[in-house]
């Protein structure tokens, strides 16, 4: 036993080893594409909403959780969140590692677990600071598992909901889980267990209606039933026919990978869908074939158990994204355990595993410099995929304060692929606006507006720039209408109260910047503000107690205001 431990120590702590040696750079990668939701999310950034996250209308509560404890600790620094990051995907490789060997042989549970965390589609759910939604997901699961695997039911249930809260789609260990029981040793399925695997599997159905249920009552756009006025399940369904090869693909040779992919819709049925489709069915059919088989039992199952962990984002539930890599995440604990499988068949496979762990290492190494800077992720987001819009848009992004006339250029391109596109026609405005042409960048945010009447940022940015054109009722109306579409944005009310306070509507500027001071306690101009207002609309008690707290906060930098209010 003595050495069972030592060499479990030995494996854990070389996994801890190559982690850090292979993602630790990206200690130093800034925020990326939807990691700017995180630092501009209020919830996250608001020490008093701790209680929003015990919302169980919202989904994802867990993940958004450890964006807010992150906050906590280190602001808006990047590095924060990458180390928790790869903390997270590290420990998911150990806990592989500890729940393999307990089932399977020790040398699958090790090659098994280094393929897992080398790999190089890992490193997009790892650099990827947003998508700690599938690490999170992944480490409950894991835990669950092997609580479950130590007959510890209530708590592998908890770790389940926890894995739940962090994605949705961990819902499919749990349909895997309720398919086929873990037993040390034999893969035997134990009659006293099948009530607890139907609990299981209802369990998983249970959450799965749930998730669907609560995307739909947000009105979520981007996937399930708010996406299906544009792509039906069936055109996705057809679709993914094409995108799952592309996945194996990149499993099995990893080359060419991209933050963005462009899949056309397919939406009709031809020969060679109908052929994607067999090839599908085959596989499957191989996995069950296998799976009668004892010698070939594991590679059988992680072949059933890769499409199962697969199905919840390539199946007929729609995404406005047709392919991500971080969607390999979970499939990738089965893939690692059926390419183990397979290599330690093979003559000199020692060798082997070495060599592979070594290509993939240098890959991952490789793919890992392209994410440590927003320009050049971009850069080759665009030429692996030229014709996506969103590509350029966000190149445009990246090269917006270093460069504009490069970002210009790039909003130009996106704009040519995607006529209308509000986020584009936005940035473009905030180039204008830079630039001093105010009366450009109003017509560029009401293009924007034209294009999506909701897009909250082009109506506070409208409203800035009117204000400064000196329209101030038409600046509050774009300021009400960004509170409308964004209620927490607290700037926002800051900026309400500034119009209200240059109008010597100091009545109704004060509730607004009572309202930003709940929000941000810290902020000294708007309490130099209130103070000042409250002196106007004759409340110097009330003022005197504000200019007693900005007095003992005299040592604070103060925060750098959303619209400068005029001196007194």
């Amino acid at each position: 036993m003595a050495g069972n431990d030592t060499s479990v120590l030995k494996v854990t702590a070389g996994l801890v080893l190559a982690g850090l040696l292979l993602f630790g750079a990206s200690f130093n990668d800034p925020f990326h594409f939807d990691d700017s939701l995180i630092v501009n999310d209020t919830n996250v950034t608001n020490p008093e909403r701790w209680h929003h996250f015990l919302n169980p209308l919202h989904l994802r509560q867990l993940t958004f959780f450890s964006f807010y404890l992150n906050h906590l600790v280190s602001g808006t620094n990047p590095a924060g969140y990458h180390i928790v990051n790869v903390g997270l995907h590290i420990a998911n490789a150990a806990l592989l590692f500890l729940l393999l060997r307990r089932i399977l042989d020790h040398r699958i549970a090790v090659v098994a677990a280094s393929l897992f965390l080398v790999h190089p589609i890992q490193t997009e759910p790892v650099l990827y600071v947003y998508q700690r939604s599938v690490l999170l997901a992944c480490f409950f699961s894991l835990a669950a598992l092997l609580a479950f695997q130590s007959r510890r039911q209530w708590l592998a249930l908890l770790f389940f909901i926890c894995a739940f809260e962090s994605k949705e789609s961990s819902m499919a260990v749990l349909f895997l889980l309720g398919l086929r029981g873990l037993k040390p040793a034999d893969y035997k399925v134990r009659a006293e267990g099948a009530a607890t695997r139907w609990g299981y599997l209802l369990l998983a159905i249970l959450f799965g209606v749930a998730a669907l249920a609560l995307l739909s009552y947000r009105n979520e756009g981007t996937v399930g039933i708010g996406v299906t006025g544009k792509v039906t399940p069936i055109q996705y369904l057809l679709t993914q026919t094409r995108v799952i090869y592309t996945y194996l693909r990149l499993l099995v040779f990893p080359y060419a990978q991209s933050l963005e992919y462009d899949f056309p819709l397919i939406d009709t049925f031809s020969l060679r869908v109908l052929g994607q489709f067999a090839g599908l069915i085959g596989l499957v059919g191989v996995g069950f074939a296998l799976n009668r088989y004892e010698k070939w039992r594991t590679t059988g199952l992680s072949i059933l158990a890769f499409f199962v962990l697969l199905a919840p984002t390539s199946s007929f539930i729609p995404s406005a994204d047709f392919a991500f890599e971080h969607r390999l995440y979970l499939p990738m604990m089965a893939f690692a355990v059926f390419a183990a499988a397979l290599i330690l068949r093979l003559k000199g496979s020692t060798f082997v595993t070495a060599a592979i762990l070594v290509t993939l290492s240098v890959v991952t190494l490789q793919r890992g410099t392209v994410w440590s800077s927003d320009i050049a992720l971009w850069e080759d987001a665009t030429q692996k995929a030229p014709n996506k819009a969103r590509a350029w848009f966000n190149l445009g992004g990246a090269s917006l304060h270093s460069d504009p006339a490069r970002a210009q250029l790039a909003y130009d391109r996106a704009l040519r692929l995607q006529p209308g596109m509000p986020e584009a026609l936005y940035n473009l405005g905030v180039i204008q606006q830079n630039k001093g042409n105010s009366m450009e960048a109003v017509r560029y945010y009401e293009l924007a507006l034209d294009g999506n009447a909701e897009y909250w940022p082009a109506w506070n940015n409208l409203g800035n720039t009117l204000f400064a054109l000196g329209e101030k009722e038409r600046a509050l109306s774009a300021f009400e209408n960004t509170l409308r579409l964004n209620p927490d944005h607290w700037p926002s009310q800051y900026n309400i109260a500034i119009v209200h306070y240059t109008s010597s509507r100091f009545e109704k500027a004060i509730p607004r910047l009572r309202t930003v001071l709940e929000w941000r306690p810290e902020y000294q101009d708007a309490r130099y503000l209130l103070a000042v207002c409250l002196s106007k609309a004759g409340q110097p008690i009330e003022a005197e107690r504000e200019w007693q707290i900005l007095r003992s906060n005299a040592g604070q930098p103060p925060m750098p205001a959303p619209m400068q209010a005029p001196t007194p």
